[in-house]
């Protein structure tokens, strides 16, 4: 890695910041959704709604609702989980537009539900009427392989300006945007703003995804710390995250780091 000793220092004392800031890039190449999947998707009222992916692009998802034939883009989706037992809101025939919380007593292949509401009554009622009870975070696997990037090294990875990577500094790796593609080295851009030259050697292409083990500065700690975490789900934006103490928490890709 080369700099200049302007730039080191300024590194060195800019590095407990880098997370702490959002990064947005896009990681359309690491994502494994695909057209036709069965999703849920958070809608404008941040509730999550049943429905189908009919295009991916850069910046999310094109996403056909059950309740309507209209497509609309969805940043945040989650695998579609609905089975019998699983809890739900759903609207009730007679009962206005209002959504109850009940449970899925039998599916059919047609989104057909039997659910028993919690005030005791049953009906059949279609996807298209219901939404999903709370945010529907993935399981993480209980054993996982571990994700990371390779130590620096001699690989010999190629990069674009605009691409999202990781960047290797003080023993970790930050998300990051190549800015500069040069003979040597490129030119980098972290979260929070800090600009730096680094070598191929020293970046990565992003490899965060179900399963890996980083760590993360929450949101909702004062101070700067990071706790260790594993990931749950990952879009374009976000990170869906659950601490070792089983805490769960949604941040921006910059406030993650691994090792």
């Amino acid at each position: 890695m080369t700099y200049s000793s302007t730039q080191s220092a300024t590194l060195l004392a800019a590095a407990t910041m880098i997370s702490a800031f959002s990064y947005s890039s896009p990681l359309f190449a690491e994502i494994s959704w695909k057209k036709g999947d069965r999703i849920f998707a958070q809608s404008g009222d941040g509730f999550w709604y049943p429905g189908n992916i009919s295009s991916l692009h850069a910046k999310g998802f094109n996403v056909k609702y059950d309740a309507n034939n209209n497509v609309v883009n969805a940043i945040k989706i989650a695998p579609y989980s609905w089975k019998p037992g699983s809890q739900l809101q759903c609207t009730m025939e007679g009962a206005g537009s209002g959504y109850f919380n009940g449970k899925i007593l039998i599916t059919d292949a047609y989104s057909v539900f039997k659910v028993r509401f919690d005030h005791g009554n049953t009906q059949y009622r279609r996807s298209s009427s219901c939404r999903y009870l709370g945010t529907p975070y993935t399981p993480a696997p209980k054993q996982t392989a571990q994700y990371s990037p390779p130590p620096p090294g001699g690989n010999n990875r190629k990069f674009n300006a605009g691409d999202a990577v990781l960047a290797y500094h003080t023993g970790y790796w930050y998300p990051a945007k190549i800015t500069a593609v040069r003979v040597e080295d490129y030119g980098i851009k972290f979260g929070g703003g800090l600009e730096a030259n680094h070598r191929e050697s020293h970046l990565s292409r992003i490899v965060w995804g179900q399963g890996s083990r980083i760590q993360c500065d929450s949101k909702t700690d004062s101070g700067q710390k990071y706790y260790n975490a594993q990931v749950e789900a990952i879009n374009n934006k976000d990170i869906w995250i659950i601490y070792t103490n089983g805490v769960r928490e949604t941040l921006t890709h910059g406030y993650c780091r691994s090792k």
